[in-house]
């Protein structure tokens, strides 16, 4: 009895941590209706800085509404490189304009914002001219160091002139003393990588970092591959899909975004250390069945 006891305990452990190694090469996540707040900034902005006192609180009170992304000027400044500029000039934005700057789902504020309460108002505006939301859907896997990302959308809100693009954020970018002369020594979900797709078009910064298709038809379907690149740290990187208008500089005050969403790659390592107590459990149970019926004999 107690040789079956071990084996029927290794086959629930191994089963369990089988089908849980599946299942954490492989994220699926469902929504759209973000959006896409993008900060033009600097570490020698000395407003900018003054915006960081208030702009974390503002944007983890709003969850999954709001996707924020900073992206860093190219003068002076360590933490700007190819995908910032890339984007910033697909905003219609320079580094000869004023920082810091607020674009939400592609439109730039007339006013910069000056407060929480503003900023804040910025994104109401942005979600109330959503008038349809459409439903993204984006798959994740991982193998080795290669990443493979899925997008769907199935009813899209406008297929011709649309973009599929995907971002990698690193969440907490430090600074150096010597570099941060605004004081602050970290900047939050800053712009790392970049690339965007159309039926015309393939755009990546870094250069050649990856690859992108997209099919569209009665609905859109894209497949970004890329390795995973050198000094980004997994556990703290965001993950960002957009199907917005292949436009730049928008005009007329339109927005180019029809959808977005963001998927926080720590929250993965979270799941994995949290259901590591179903193989326990159930081992657990095992364990005290056999116990039970061993006694009644």
């Amino acid at each position: 009895m107690g040789r079956l006891s071990l084996m029927l305990v290794f086959l629930v452990l191994t089963l369990s941590f089988s089908v849980q190694g599946q299942e954490n090469n492989v994220h699926q996540i469902r929504g759209g209706g973000s959006v896409v707040m993008e900060m033009s900034t600097a570490v020698w902005c000395d407003i900018c800085a003054e915006h960081e006192e208030w702009i974390p609180d503002m944007v983890d009170s709003n969850g999954d509404r709001i996707i924020r992304v900073n992206l860093h000027s190219a003068i002076n400044d360590p933490l700007g490189n190819e995908a910032s500029n890339y984007r910033k000039g697909w905003l219609g934005q320079s580094d000869a304009d004023s920082t810091p700057s607020y674009s939400f789902d592609g439109l730039r504020e007339s006013t910069p914002s000056s407060s929480s309460g503003e900023l804040q108002r910025s994104l109401l505006d942005a979600e109330a001219d959503r008038i349809q939301h459409e439903v993204l859907e984006v798959s994740i896997s991982f193998e080795s160091s290669i990443v493979s990302v899925e997008a769907v959308v199935n009813e899209p809100l406008q297929i011709n002139s649309t973009s599929m693009t995907l971002m990698l954020l690193e969440n907490e970018a430090s600074i150096s003393p010597e570099d941060a002369t605004n004081g602050k020594l970290s900047s939050n979900y800053v712009l790392k990588n970049i690339i965007s797709v159309n039926e015309n078009e393939l755009i990546v910064y870094p250069q050649d970092w990856g690859a992108a298709t997209i099919d569209s038809n009665t609905s859109i379907f894209s497949n970004f591959t890329f390795s995973w690149p050198n000094g980004l740290d997994y556990n703290s990187t965001t993950i960002v899909v957009i199907h917005e208008k292949s436009v730049t500089t928008p005009e007329n005050g339109a927005r180019t975004t029809f959808s977005a969403l963001s998927w926080t790659l720590d929250q993965s390592v979270e799941n994995e250390s949290s259901s590591l107590w179903v193989p326990l459990i159930l081992t657990g149970i095992i364990i005290a069945i056999i116990r039970f019926y061993s006694n009644e004999q």
